[in-house]
């Protein structure tokens, strides 16, 4: 089920765009908009109506277009609203305003009914005023490519202080935490991944990088990549498919039907099978072989051997531990 109606789908959304964006329309201008919001046979569907104001849009008694939210929309709202990152992005009264708005809305779920395994409970503490200062003032220098002065403790007994370039932030499922991506002003050789949660100060400095100088940080990432990619077996069963591409989004890979020789110990089914590519880093090793085992039967590992390896590890201590 699509939590956005597609009563606000492709037509919906160039008919608002003709209503809301012009006065006396053209023709010239109706085509225009079909060609850039619909689809190829948009232009013999709809176009003819458009032109001759079949559904009277365009005359006197001219509609004011609205959308108003579905009660699917407003119960996803209200989901979204009880999240504990929510206040991120949005300050305190805001989300009490919202909330008070949707205070007979029933949300999808709530946190409580959610059961999380495989992550660590010691995540970042989201309602830190601190913490949420430091989060908007990355965002907004990410945004405007301004060097920062960040000062974090990596571990307990060190701590680290530069001028970095903040490039990206990354929320950790595992960890339940966010990272940041930056290099250092003076050397943009090294991608740096900081814990946000370990940061103890972070200070604007006024200085700006123009936007062709801002560093590539997926071509600093694949100097980190360990030299085999770790290749697996993704059923179709249960949308397994759907989920690892979104489960596996912030790594590269390389994804393909798989037309090899089937393993029917792994399928046991006429379905496709596709084959999954994932380059990774080391710093990230832990945390994609958490995120493979979420699978249980859907993903098969077959390779590479360094990879197996530490997969057999470590059901073999989670068999000990349940033992």
């Amino acid at each position: 089920m699509r939590i956005f109606s597609e009563i606000y789908g492709c037509y919906y959304n160039i008919i608002y765009r003709l209503l809301s964006d012009y006065g006396k329309i053209t023709d010239k201008e109706i085509t225009e908009i079909i060609r850039e919001k619909g689809y190829g046979e948009s232009m013999l569907f709809l176009l003819p109506k458009l032109k001759d104001d079949v559904w009277e849009f365009f005359g006197e008694a001219r509609p004011n277009p609205v959308i108003p939210l579905t009660s699917y929309q407003k119960s996803w709202l209200k989901t979204i609203l009880m999240d504990k990152r929510i206040n991120l992005f949005l300050e305190q009264e805001e989300v009490q305003g919202l909330v008070e708005q949707l205070s007979e809305v029933e949300p999808i779920f709530r946190q409580e009914d959610l059961c999380y395994s495989d992550i660590f409970l010691d995540g970042d503490d989201y309602s830190d005023d601190k913490y949420r200062e430091f989060f908007r003032t990355v965002v907004e220098a990410i945004r405007k490519n301004e060097v920062l002065d960040i000062e974090y403790n990596p571990i307990p007994s060190k701590r680290v202080r530069h001028y970095f370039i903040p490039c990206r932030l990354e929320y950790s499922i595992k960890n339940d935490c966010i990272r940041i991506y930056g290099v250092e002003e003076k050397s943009e050789k090294k991608l740096y991944q900081i814990n946000l949660g370990k940061v103890v100060m972070v200070k604007t400095t006024g200085r700006y990088i123009s936007r062709d100088k801002r560093p590539d940080v997926d071509r600093l990432l694949e100097r980190e990549y360990m030299k085999e990619p770790v290749t697996v077996l993704i059923k179709t069963e249960r949308k397994a498919l759907e989920r690892a591409m979104l489960q596996f989004a912030n790594y590269r890979k390389n994804t393909s039907r798989y037309v090899e020789k089937r393993d029917d110990d792994f399928d046991g089914t006429t379905k496709e099978i596709y084959k999954c590519e994932i380059f990774y880093g080391q710093g990230n090793e832990t945390e994609l072989l958490i995120n493979i085992l979420s699978f249980g039967p859907m993903v098969k590992v077959i390779g590479s051997e360094r990879f197996l390896k530490q997969l057999k590890e470590r059901l073999k201590k989670q068999r000990y531990r349940s033992a």
